[in-house]
């Protein structure tokens, strides 16, 4: 077999396997499309703190060391899932927050922005899908954050690609900001706190 039947056969193999690995209901996990102004959803910092050894300022985007999360609903938000790697299928989920290199070969500062693979949304068949995006540094995980956390409001998809289409863009999703994480002490500070007015309450 000649060698341009071969490349051909080949690439029509790599079409086909790229085309049906979208899965039943993908989603491209990122927060800014650059063919489109439908999204540029940026993660900043909140307020200017330093927070478990952390320091942010107010409006700046947050950096590399952050991590960002996906949430879906598939019951109009009243409950919603952790998409983890494993029901994602993505080698580089969750998908940190990037510097990177544009398409002229030149660094670019994509500290705020996430660029994930497509992510296939378990036990999705059609109808409206809902979303929550967290982002979070510090610990394993967004619930145990020792540092700054934050996520985006709901948003909700009509409808998201099905089959071999390819995967939908996050246009719902909208900017939010990263707050410090209350440390231990603090809560401990508003129990004695509290026990004290409860305590000047009873005398009284």
């Amino acid at each position: 077999m000649k060698k341009s039947a071969i490349a051909s056969l080949l690439t029509v193999a790599a079409l086909a396997i790229t085309a049906s690995s979208y899965g039943q209901g993908s989603v491209q996990f990122q927060n800014y499309n650059f063919g489109a102004t439908t999204l540029n959803a940026p993660v900043t910092f909140g307020v200017t703190a330093t927070s478990g050894g952390k320091a942010g300022t107010a409006g700046v985007r947050v950096g590399s060391e952050f991590t960002a999360d996906l949430l879906y609903s598939l019951d109009g938000g009243t409950t919603y899932s952790l998409l983890t790697g494993a029901q994602s299928g993505s080698a580089t989920y969750p998908t940190p927050f990037a510097f990177g290199v544009g398409a002229d070969g030149d660094a670019v500062n994509f500290s705020g922005y996430f660029f994930g693979n497509p992510v296939t949304i378990p036990g999705y068949s059609s109808g409206p899908i809902s979303f929550i995006v967290e982002a979070f540094t510090g610990g394993t995980s967004y619930a145990n954050a020792t540092q700054w956390r934050g996520q985006s409001s709901s948003f909700t998809m009509p409808s998201i690609a099905t089959g071999t289409a390819p995967p939908s863009d996050f246009a719902g999703l909208t900017a939010f900001t990263v707050l410090p994480v209350p440390e231990p002490s603090i809560f401990a500070l508003a129990g004695l706190g509290a026990a004290g007015l409860m305590a000047i309450r009873r005398k009284k």
